[in-house]
């Protein structure tokens, strides 16, 4: 049984695939298993990457295939748990491997952890790439459910147990079906159920920042605000209402600071207070709103909106204290 599975799943118009396979190649990790689920439809990019797919599978031993139709959850949930490995990690098509960190994890996937959450940093463009090792000290650390719950939903950097997650598999199926942010939950449920969840500081993926045109603004900006509370808060609600409200607020203050705050900002720039904050009235009642919280999303709807800018300024000096 090989130690670790990498699945990507990929696209129409997902060309860029072939950096994070040529990042891949360059492991030269025999005891790790490559699979792609491509699920794009467009005949002639499919003809391309089926090139791309040829060359690689001639550079990358372990490399398979599957061609997979459907939505996110459904892709998710049918094959997330389908391989033969002690550990799995899925890792986005436009992101890419540190190949000097990450090879300094697998000696970790010796333990028997229940999962790994990687740290990343943000790259535009390949020439922002810099495949040198960080200072940060190579070592890993248990998972502080306050500091690093809100970093479970970056995607691509979780190393999960395959034993364990199986097993969630079983009792947590279909309900996997219904949510939209079945990753979220199932890391949620690990931890909760068995603990033994670890966190490493090193800079193992480098994580696509994707610039966002007026066309995606218009279609996504106000979705994604939402699945910024649904697709932390609903899988807290779920596995840890067992914790004291204090604790709870703790975690939803970190994540409103760290990860949904930014979203808020763009969408006042684009759509306006009004449109935002009704966007976002249902969704601000999963879980009960922390004083501080509902204090500064007063203060922001009250505030004209040239002042957004020094509120941004007091978020960046409020985040160095989380």
């Amino acid at each position: 049984m090989k130690i670790l599975t990498i699945l990507i799943f990929s696209g129409d118009d997902r060309l860029n695939v072939k950096y994070l396979l040529r990042d891949i190649s360059l492991l030269n990790k025999s005891n790790t298993n490559i699979r792609i689920v491509e699920w794009g439809e467009d005949k002639k990019i499919l003809i391309k990457k089926k090139r791309i797919y040829q060359t690689f599978k001639k550079k990358i031993k372990n490399l398979k295939i599957y061609y997979q139709k459907g939505n996110w959850e459904y892709k998710y949930s049918k094959l997330i748990n389908k391989f033969n490995s002690k550990y799995i990690l899925l890792i986005g098509d436009d992101d890419r491997v540190n190949l000097t960190n990450f090879k300094k994890i697998y000696k970790y996937l010796n333990y028997n952890f229940t999962g790994i959450t990687l740290s990343f940093t943000n790259f535009k463009t390949n020439k922002d790439l810099n495949f040198i090792s960080s200072d940060t000290i190579d070592r890993i650390r248990p998972f502080d459910l306050t500091k690093d719950f809100n970093r479970i939903g970056f995607t691509s950097c979780q190393i999960m147990n395959l034993k364990l997650l199986k097993k969630i598999f079983k009792t947590e199926q279909k309900y996997l079906l219904k949510t939209k942010f079945p990753q979220n939950f199932i890391i949620t449920k690990l931890i909760g159920k068995y603990s033994n969840w670890y966190s490493s500081d090193l800079s193992c993926i480098f994580n696509n920042l994707r610039s966002f045109d007026k066309t995606w603004i218009k279609k996504n900006l106000l979705t994604r605000l939402k699945s910024e509370y649904e697709g932390y808060f609903i899988p807290l609600k779920k596995n840890f209402l067992n914790h004291n409200s204090k604790k709870i607020n703790k975690i939803y203050i970190h994540i409103f600071f760290k990860n949904i705050i930014s979203w808020l900002f763009l969408s006042l720039k684009y759509f306006g207070k009004t449109k935002t904050f009704k966007n976002i009235k249902k969704e601000r009642k999963i879980l009960k709103e922390p004083l501080l919280v509902k204090l500064i999303l007063l203060i922001i709807y009250l505030s004209p909106i040239f002042l957004l800018d020094i509120l941004r300024i007091i978020r960046r000096k409020i985040l160095l204290k989380l």
